[in-house]
């Protein structure tokens, strides 16, 4: 990211240049070659560069040089104020200001939220030259009027699409109409944002375009690869990735708080230098962290998208996306953490089928496909300590004996209302239902695990698929619990203790055992499990249905009790997991395949007819039309429909789950 243009031939002050100097900084990279001599000329700019290109220098740098060449310093009232998307970018790009301007002079207040607004309201009086903040606290103090914006001659939009992306724009819009027209505007980013470019042609700027390698959203020197994997699979293989990364010093990225304060404390478990760092943090603990984490006292951070944008942190030579991101433009600010300023960096990205839907958006963003890692046994640790728990509410660590004490008396409260709410007929034609919560006992004799001794792993997965009744080694957790000697004292193999689970897949643990209770009770009845979003069904239909409902559904309880003390037994059941129990006789259960048959015909019906009326838009106006949002279900009939016509042709537009299609000639 070096051109051979050195800070001495723009002609820029000689006290600006030392400083520069002083602080390691020789010559520019290519987004600051590009962009020094339009700033310096007042020209309103927007700059496009991948992550880790130097845009901070880019537009801090000539500002220093106006404020130096105007003479701006002799006044310390508000000159410059740069808007940040997040707390820790400002903090940074405050700190650049700091490091380098205080050679010359320039004074800089960092005004972000979560710290004390009286020692912001201080630091202002005292008079600065560069103030950094974000938008929200920037537009509080201004109300307030603590802030005067009148001799402001340059703003800076830092991160530019992401200040628009997290909601920031009514912010700016009130911010500029407190500031001078004739300033200067300034943009920088790492993705194209119309929003942006309309707010800056709505308050009167036309700026300069520049573009820094336009055709590529990634920098050069990252290697970045792809783990297409089982969701129970990320932790293990996170461990070994750490663990064989030379000198590892990663940010893990998360999509959620909840995910990233589990992921970092299951790695503390493991003896992992690792922290987890998100918007549910204190800011005075955010920035604690981040100087931890820079000094590597903290060598692994897990974060979520919160640090993603515009965090410089030297030498990071792992990204891990333990979650593959919502939003595709994300994918290139995460991994643009690693690679920085020539260095070559390394990014994994974990897919498992939750995350698949996010797959495409970020192939269609970045022009290509991510390589794929062929992946053996051996990348895989098989030592993963067991998973923490957290508290919803405070992400701190708990035991699970003090969560389940504490609603024990409220799930058996549950449990009889619903017992008691299946006393009604067995002629009623609505579906019989059981949803309750299981119980959160914890047995004496706790059967959910298994140890054994063995001197090889496999021999202690077959006792393991013995003692659990199952035939599917892809449904054991295996771990390592300790090494013994040797079998005979000083030669022979090793005894190892294994210690074995099963993986919480409901579906292939319940569904044999219900089928075996069904035989054993010679009941012609048919089962169905199914798993999602937290509701455990069980469907039952057959001939002898009656049975099941009869006596205020006797069986039918019994069935809910023997499903609940079977799971419990055998895996650890989330609190938030509830039980559905269904019963279906065959005229209802073939009435309601036909009437999901009917719906499914009528919506694809619906669906091709509006497509038909677009295709007489595009043929009239000869030109490209957008149709509304659909799920993928949607948007499947739709491709497979236009395919048949080599008139015409769809491509998706948008990010997320309910994206749109864009029609037109081919």
């Amino acid at each position: 990211m070096k051109t051979t243009k050195e800070f001495t031939q723009y002609n820029l002050q000689d006290e600006l240049v030392a400083a520069l100097t002083n602080h390691g900084f020789k010559e520019a990279s290519e987004i600051q070659n590009l962009t020094i001599p339009p700033i310096l000329e007042k020209k309103d700019i927007f700059a496009l560069a991948e992550t880790g290109s130097g845009k901070t220098g880019a537009f801090a740098i000539p500002i220093m040089e106006r404020l130096l060449e105007e003479h701006a310093l002799e006044n310390p009232k508000q000159q410059v104020v740069i808007l940040s998307p997040t707390r820790e970018l400002a903090q940074q790009t405050n700190k650049f200001f700091a490091q380098v301007g205080k050679d010359i002079g320039v004074k800089t207040a960092c005004i972000i939220g979560g710290e004390r607004i009286e020692a912001q309201i201080e630091e202002i009086q005292k008079g600065v030259h560069v103030l950094v903040a974000t938008p929200g606290r920037l537009n509080d103090l201004t109300k307030q009027k603590q802030v005067d914006l009148s001799n402001c001659f340059a703003v800076v939009f830092d991160e530019a699409d992401r200040l628009f992306d997290m909601g920031f724009k009514k912010d700016i819009e009130f911010i500029l109409k407190g500031i001078p027209k004739e300033r200067q505007l300034i943009m920088v980013s790492a993705t194209t944002n119309m929003d942006v470019l309309n707010t800056a042609f709505k308050y009167g700027s036309h700026p300069v375009e520049i573009k820094l390698n336009a055709d590529s959203m990634l920098v050069d020197n990252i290697d970045h690869k792809i783990a297409m994997i089982d969701k129970n699979e990320k932790m293990p293989l996170l461990v070994k990735q750490l663990r064989d990364h030379e000198d590892a010093y990663a940010i893990v990225f998360c999509n959620t708080q909840f995910q990233t304060h589990l992921v970092a404390e299951w790695l503390k478990k493991m003896n992992f230098k690792a922290k987890p760092i998100s918007g549910r943090m204190a800011q005075n603990k955010r920035t604690k962290l981040m100087e931890e984490f820079r000094a590597k006292e903290v060598t692994i951070l897990v974060c979520t998208d919160v640090a993603a944008r515009g965090l410089d942190v030297k030498d990071v030579n792992l990204v891990i996306n333990y979650d593959l991101p919502n939003e595709a433009a994300s994918y290139v600010h995460r991994i643009g953490r690693t690679g920085r300023a020539g260095k070559d960096g390394h990014a994994i990205s974990f897919c498992a089928f939750e995350d698949c839907e996010n797959l495409d958006p970020i192939y269609e963003f970045i022009g290509s496909k991510i390589p794929k890692m062929d992946l053996e046994n051996d990348d895989f640790a098989t030592d993963i300590a067991q998973k923490p728990y957290l508290d919803a509410k405070t992400l701190m660590v708990t035991e699970r004996s003090e969560r389940f004490s504490k609603d024990k008396k409220d799930f058996k409260k549950k449990d009889f209302k619903d017992k008691d709410s299946k006393s009604e007929s067995r002629n009623d034609i609505k579906p019989k239902t059981s949803t309750v919560p299981f119980s959160s006992k914890v047995f004496k004799d706790d059967r959910r695990f298994f140890f054994n001794k063995a001197t090889s792993e496999q021999d202690s997965i077959k006792a393991a698929l013995t003692y659990f009744d199952i035939n599917d080694d892809h449904l054991l957790n295996t771990t390592v619990e300790s090494v013994g000697g040797k079998k005979f004292f000083f030669f022979g193999p090793r005894v190892t203790t294994y210690k074995h689970s099963l993986k919480p897949i409901y579906k292939k643990i319940l569904t044999p055992f219900l089928i075996s209770i069904i035989k054993k009770a010679q009941l012609e009845l048919f089962v169905k499990v199914s798993f999602k979003d937290g509701l455990l069904k069980v469907s039952l239909s057959g001939k002898d249905l009656g049975l099941v409902l009869r006596k205020k559904a006797e069986l039918l309880t019994a069935f809910e009790t023997l499903i609940k003390q079977f799971l419990l037994r055998k895996v650890y059941v989330k609190d938030e997991v509830k039980l559905s129990i269904k019963c279906f006789s065959e005229e209802q259960q073939k009435e309601y395949n036909d009437r999901n048959t009917r719906d499914k015909k009528k919506s694809e019906k619906d669906i091709c007819a509006l497509v038909d009326k677009m295709k007489k838009k595009v043929i009239s106006s000869k030109e490209a039309v957008l149709l509304k949002s659909m799920n993928p279900a949607e948007r499947r009939i739709v491709h497979q429909y236009i395919s048949e016509d080599k008139k015409f042709k769809t491509s998706s537009v948008g990010e997320g789950r309910f994206k749109q299609i864009e029609l037109s000639l081919s």
